[in-house]
């Protein structure tokens, strides 16, 4: 008896052993249909859209209202309309419970051309490639002495390893410049020079800066220099010493 007893005990540890990892299946099974059940997408909302419309935005993510909140790939959304909407240099996407995805966008301009064939290169300030034109507007000052390399639009900007650390610099001279009121009188940028970083300032100036120099504490020394000028005046600004700068007239 004793002998049947152990031989039936063994036969149910054998059967629970199988039974834990299908039971555990089971109940994943049931927290996936769950999930599809309770968090339906049935609504998404866009923001911080001006240049492209709601729905260009929401073609560009791919997405289809009715599909699950916590099974998208938001990587693979945000890579999407990156990469499809050019303009777009930021994407941040958020879930609302129950049912909403919010798309949040950051939309960036054109800071700058760089000329290709019959034509220019729109970058933004981060470098995106935004699209190919006729010419470079009003406030783009156009980088010159370097060629970008295979350029295709919403990719980064690549001038080629030689010149990829003065083309970060004079990206930074942009973003400075923008945050002190300064890009639209730059006028261009020469990256072609590997001993300082040249650019035209106000169709008067030829500006001249170290290129391992804080940008933007190079620009508030230029703006200071301008000040003390008469309008009329034009020439060289030189501002290759630390705490000092030099104006050479035309």
């Amino acid at each position: 008896m004793a002998r049947r007893r152990n031989n039936r005990r063994r036969r149910r540890g054998r059967l629970s052993f199988l039974w834990r990892p299908l039971g555990a299946v089971v109940a994943v099974a049931a927290m996936v249909a769950a999930a599809a059940l309770f968090f339906r997408m049935d609504h998404i909302v866009v923001s911080g859209n001006e240049r492209y419309a709601e729905q260009e935005v929401l073609d560009a993510s791919g997405l289809e209202l009715g599909s699950n909140l916590y099974l998208l790939n938001k990587y693979a959304v945000k890579e999407a309309i990156f990469t499809r909407l050019p303009y777009v240099e930021e994407v941040r996407i958020n879930r609302k419970l129950p049912d909403t995805l919010v798309i949040e966008v950051s939309e960036c301009e054109a800071a700058a051309a760089v000329e290709d064939g019959n034509g220019v290169w729109l970058i933004s300030a981060n470098g995106k490639l935004l699209e190919r034109a006729n010419a470079a507007g009003v406030g783009c000052p156009l980088l010159t002495g370097e060629r970008l390399v295979e350029p295709e639009v919403s990719a980064q900007a690549d001038f080629g390893a030689a010149a990829a650390y003065r083309a970060n610099v004079a990206l930074t001279l942009l973003r400075e410049a923008d945050s002190r009121g300064m890009r639209d009188k730059i006028e261009r940028i020469d990256l072609a020079d590997e001993t300082a970083l040249n650019f035209g300032y106000l169709y008067r100036f030829a500006v001249r800066i170290p290129w391992t120099a804080d940008v933007g504490y190079k620009l508030e020394s230029l703006a200071t220099v301008v000040d003390y000028l008469e309008v009329n005046e034009t020439g060289r600004i030189d501002l290759m010493t630390d705490g000092k700068a030099s104006f050479i007239p035309q």
